[in-house]
């Protein structure tokens, strides 16, 4: 969506070029006028990394999406973008440990390349370059944690992100789920947490 009268009328983009599947795209603004997008991968049989575009023409059209080397879990998370000073661009989200659960397990038998992962260990990513490469990883939350949303506001960067608990192991049954399915289970959030990050 665009609008060129400060949002009093807005109207569609043109489509995006081919290329991976993406949705809950963010958007930021480099100092040459690109727009960059950078957004989720299109959950279950795609790529477990997020998906950037690039638009030349102040998001009128966008180029074909490509994978970054920013991981997301198996069935895809929102994650947050912001630019910082310059083109240092900020991304949050989930950063999960490879699975070990016993369906991984058979996923591996079955030669299956993928990783059952869940949303756990939100992590920021820093780019200098304006989003070609996040050379840069910082770890904000090793647990259960979920969707981001980032600002960067006098030089300082903030993060509002969903934070739960472990699922209690009371019972039997408990037990066996856990270990057969781990973080992959929907992750029902207890708490917001907002913080101030070090950049």
């Amino acid at each position: 969506m665009i609008t060129d009268d400060g949002g009093d009328t807005w109207r569609l983009s043109d489509r995006w070029g081919v290329g991976e599947g993406s949705d809950e795209h963010q958007l930021v603004e480099l100092s040459d006028g690109t727009v960059l997008a950078n957004s989720r991968a299109l959950s279950t049989g795609s790529p477990q990394q997020r998906v950037q575009a690039r638009s030349y023409d102040q998001g009128e059209t966008f180029s074909a999406s490509e994978l970054t080397e920013i991981p997301q879990p198996f069935n895809g998370c929102q994650g947050s973008i912001v630019s910082g000073e310059g083109d240092t661009l900020y991304v949050a989200g989930p950063d999960p440990l490879p699975a070990t659960s016993w369906l991984q397990r058979v996923m591996h038998i079955m030669h299956c390349d993928v990783n059952l992962t869940g949303r756990t260990r939100v992590t920021l990513w820093k780019s200098k370059d304006g989003g070609r490469s996040y050379p840069e990883k910082t770890l904000i939350d090793p647990g259960l944690s979920a969707q981001t949303s980032l600002q960067h506001h006098d030089g300082k960067l903030f993060m509002l992100y969903e934070q739960a608990d472990p699922t209690p192991q009371v019972t039997v049954q408990d037990m066996i789920m856990d270990e057969a399915l781990q973080n992959l289970r929907v992750l029902l959030p207890n708490r917001f947490i907002f913080r101030e990050v070090a950049t």
